[in-house]
């Protein structure tokens, strides 16, 4: 807002409610003056600022403590604000403050912002006066009690300053304006604070507020008028010099607020009798040189006459007035322009009218004529301000807040100083659509809320719970590889279907399922990729029987979990989670969604626009950037209608956008049996009376297509080093494989997956993550895994990494590094003892999820295995010696070989 604006009357009105400001103080040198102001500093940290004037016949007394809402704590609102009212109340010297300051006829408040507090009392020019005021400012700096009984009688006073700006229907627009604005500064609270906070807040907590930052360090005491001033001084520095200097140091305050990357909009609805309509627009601090440019831009748009706004929205009967100001902080604040609309105005045309404008300056740039009207109306009111010590001491605690009470006068300077060139490019940069927070206020009739919702104690809400009776217990099962392979029961449908069943009581009756299946051959394949992929997915969208609602109601009231996936490479997975009495029930509806899908049309059609809009989305993100680009490269010797090709992000958007429900039909029909696969269910069921069950469903089940797997050579490419730039991301990836020609049955197996547990899987232990995050603090995640088919030799030690772009050098020289490292030095025994340790423990862990057991077995009835297979492995890793691990390292890593794939904003500067 302008110093005196002609706004005066209606920015009262909006101002009722505490607005939010800034502020974080700086230190000042010991002794300056400023165009008649002289400022000192007492070695308790007191900043003091007289300004002598002969020719006013009063005196004003200023005390600024640099402490506002902004420096509350959750739970704390309104602190700043209830400090301000007891500031009034008991100190050690006085009963009643604000009681003395009325006997004595003087003019006094206190207002409190986000950044500050400040209290003042002018008085006729009286050497007693203001050695009394002196006094009491000295002793309420440090002196007040913070009484519960003061805040007992003051609370009715600050709920009745509630409550007369919640009848303020503007200035709650503006508060909830702002409030949207900020996602997590504190600029988005109301100073006022909420009133829970208010009414519940402790006396210890204030008492510790008050003794934190009431303190001479904290504090820029102002005397302005007609008074002696070395008399003055020396009686400050006896007065406040005998105050102690505070040991703590406040903590500053560091949060920023993010920028904002779209528009937001608040709409409130209350019974008002007036409407209007709100903009606000994040800005720099007071301190930026482009802040002048802000001071124009609301005489420019807002001023009445002259203002575009009042011409525009006012002079036409579309408003009743236009207003403006800018948030005059010392951290990042708020342009805020807007209209008051009359109850029979359009607010939605006010809306579109007030935004046209604003942000038209691209097209209708601040003018010289409109340049030169606002800094004449600025030289006049600051002229007038120099001559109002009242007026001046309130305008230097906004500067002092922001920073520095020079900064008043250095915005001065910089507006008389403007041009229409810097001020236009200035609002052309903060003057846009994804700045802008909108608010607007529509009058209503009648209030249309909901209730308010309170916490209830949990023993309240439990006073009449009755527990129901406890989950069937199940048994002490033995997770042992060897107890599996003796409970587990295999057998083979005449159609092919590999069956195994592995009963045991479990907690809740529970029962999991694993459904593999393979299909189709090369050949067959060839330019069908899309479909395989999709049909898993579509299938659930509807039966011949069932719509897609009707089957999820039907799982659910089953309490049943259903989901399926399907590839072109290696075939469909579904997985069932059930219970025992719904077995029969969830196994029937399974079977129906799996063999009689219908593909609904409409559902098909939302299916494929989510895998689009999906598919745009990755083509956006570094991890899925750098990955399918690594995937690419790695698939490049297929050609383009091979299911085991990679195409571009476009080239599967255009193959979704070409897929039709005729189509997923058809691929269903040539490719989907259940001749090629396994089933396998573990967990609380009767197999004599499942077994039957599953012929039924699945013994007829077969595809036309017949089945030979595709095989996966390991591709011949090493060393690729490939990069992808993604504009505005603020994190990176990057994906590294070392490919090997190692199968899972191969005898150097087991003592890579210790190298690799060691090198990258073992968490905050392994040797990546502990360079990248807990020694350099570069990635939040990193790690390498080893994967290797059990159909040929063809192996993945692949490596990853997220990271901030300009580390990328520094992320690159760590895998190096360690790479490096990790063949040269091999790993340490107390390394190789670990990860034994840690492996076993995770193979006993993932056994006693019946889930992940299920599809374990799944995989083992299509490579002809067993879990005497799995614990042959373990057997052989915990036979390995650290020199056998290490040879197997040198034999097969060789760092060179590996390719890589960066995806992120690598134009940014690289960080130093």
């Amino acid at each position: 807002m302008r110093l005196l604006p002609r706004h005066a009357a209606l920015l009262a009105a909006l101002l009722a409610l505490p607005l939010l400001a800034t502020a974080a103080p700086t230190a000042a040198p010991p002794v300056r003056e400023v165009e008649g102001i002289g400022e000192y500093r007492l070695p308790n940290g007191l900043q003091l600022l007289l300004i002598p004037d002969a020719t006013k016949p009063t005196v004003t007394v200023n005390v600024t403590y640099r402490v506002g809402s902004r420096h509350e704590g959750n739970g704390e609102t309104g602190m700043a604000h209830l400090l301000e009212h007891l500031m009034f109340k008991t100190t050690k010297r006085f009963a009643n403050v604000g009681a003395e300051l009325s006997k004595r006829g003087m003019q006094f408040n206190g207002t409190t912002n986000a950044d500050r507090t400040n209290y003042f009392e002018t008085f006729p020019a009286d050497p007693a006066q203001l050695s009394w005021a002196l006094a009491m400012e000295a002793d309420r700096m440090t002196g007040a009690k913070v009484l519960r009984s003061d805040l007992d009688t003051e609370m009715t006073v600050v709920r009745n300053e509630m409550e007369a700006g919640e009848n303020n229907a503007l200035g709650i627009l503006v508060q909830r304006t702002q409030a949207a604005a900020y996602q997590w500064h504190a600029y988005g609270r109301s100073t006022i604070g909420a009133r829970s906070d208010v009414e519940h807040v402790a006396i210890p907590n204030l008492q510790a507020f008050y003794k934190r930052h009431y303190q001479p360090d904290n504090a820029t005491l102002v005397v302005a008028g007609a008074f002696d001033a070395p008399r003055t001084l020396a009686e400050i520095t006896r007065l406040f010099g005998a105050l102690p200097r505070p040991a703590r140091t406040l903590p500053a305050t560091y949060t920023v607020e993010p920028v904002q990357e779209g528009e937001r909009l608040v709409t409130l609805r209350r019974p008002s009798g007036m409407q209007g309509v709100l903009a606000s627009y994040h800005v720099p601090p007071l301190a930026s040189p482009d802040f002048a440019a802000f001071e124009v831009a609301v005489t420019a748009l807002a001023d009445t006459p002259s203002g575009r706004l009042h011409k525009r929205a006012v002079e036409p009967g579309l408003a009743a007035q236009a207003f403006g100001w800018p948030g005059r902080n010392a951290e990042p604040g708020l342009l805020n322009l807007g209209l008051v609309l009359k109850t029979d105005n359009d607010v939605d045309r006010a809306q579109q009218l007030l935004v046209d404008t604003v942000e038209s300056l691209a097209r209708e740039p601040i003018t010289a004529e409109e340049l030169a009207r606002a800094q004449a109306q600025w030289a006049k009111n600051f002229d007038e301000l120099l001559a109002n010590p009242q007026a001046l001491c309130v305008a230097l605690s906004e500067a002092i807040a922001a920073g520095d009470w020079r900064l008043l006068f250095q915005l001065r300077n910089r507006i008389e100083a403007a041009n229409v060139d810097g001020v236009n490019a200035a609002l052309r940069q903060w003057l846009l659509p994804s700045n802008r927070t909108l608010g607007r206020l529509y009058a209503t009739a009648a209030p249309e809320r909901s209730p308010l919702a309170l916490p209830i104690a949990a023993a309240d809400a439990l006073k009449d719970f009755k527990p129901k009776a406890a989950l069937a217990a199940g048994e002490a099962f033995d997770t042992s590889p060897a107890n599996f392979d003796r409970r587990t029961e295999r057998y083979q449908l005449a159609n092919g279907l590999r069956v195994a069943l592995v009963p045991k009581r479990s907690r809740g009756e529970t029962v999991e399922l694993a459904l593999n299946l393979q299909y189709g051959t090369l050949d067959g394949l060839r330019g069908r990729r899309t479909e395989a992929s999709l049909v898993g997915e579509a299938l659930a969208l509807g039966s011949r029987q069932h719509t897609r609602a009707q089957i999820a109601d039907g799982f659910d009231k089953l309490k049943t979990r259903f989901g399926a996936n399907s590839s072109p490479t290696s075939g469909a997975n579904v997985t069932l989670s059930s219970h025992r009495p719904q077995l029969a029930e969830a196994l029937a509806l399974m079977a129906e969604v799996l063999r009689e899908p219908s593909f609904p049309a409409t559902e098909v059609e939302q299916l494929l626009r989510q895998q689009v809009a999906q598919l745009e989305e990755a083509a956006q993100q570094p991890q899925a950037v750098a990955s399918h680009a690594l995937e690419q490269a790695l698939a490049a010797a297929y050609p383009a209608d091979d299911p085991r090709h990679r195409g571009s992000f476009a080239e599967g958007i255009a193959a979704l956008k070409a897929t039709t429900p005729e189509r997923l039909q058809a691929f269903h029909r040539e490719f989907w049996g259940a001749a090629h696969g396994e089933l396998v269910l573990v967990g609380d069921f009767d197999a004599a009376a499942v077994k039957p069950l599953i012929e039924r469903l699945f013994g007829g089940w077969s595809a036309p297509q017949a089945y030979a797997r595709l095989p996966q050579p390991l591709p011949a490419v090493q060393g690729l080093k490939l990069g992808e730039t993604l504009k505005d991301k603020a994190n990176a990836m990057v994906f590294g494989a070392l490919l090997l020609p190692v199968s899972d049955d191969h005898p150097d197996y087991a003592a890579l997956r210790i190298a690799a547990h060691v090198l990258g899987a073992s968490g905050f232990d392994s040797r990546l993550l502990t360079r990248l995050r807990q020694k350099e603090g570069l990635s939040y995640g990193a790690g390498a895994w080893l994967n290797a088919s059990s159909f040929e030799p063809s192996a993945q030690l692949a490596m990853a990494a997220i990271f901030a772009p300009e580390n990328r050098a520094r992320v690159e020289a760590a895998f190096n590094d360690e790479l490096a490292r990790f063949v040269r030095d091999g790993i340490t025994q107390a390394e190789l003892d670990t990860a034994k340790r840690a492996m076993k423990a995770q193979s006993d862990t993932w056994r006693s999820d019946d889930g992940a057991v299920a599809g374990a077995i799944a995989g083992h009835l299509e490579r002809g295995r067993q879990f005497k297979w799995n614990a042959e492995l373990d057997a052989r890793g915990e036979a390995l010696t650290l020199e056998q691990v290490n040879a197997s390292i040198k034999r097969w890593v060789d760092p060179a070989k590996a390719n890589w794939s960066w995806a992120g904003d690598f134009d940014k500067k690289a960080a130093k």
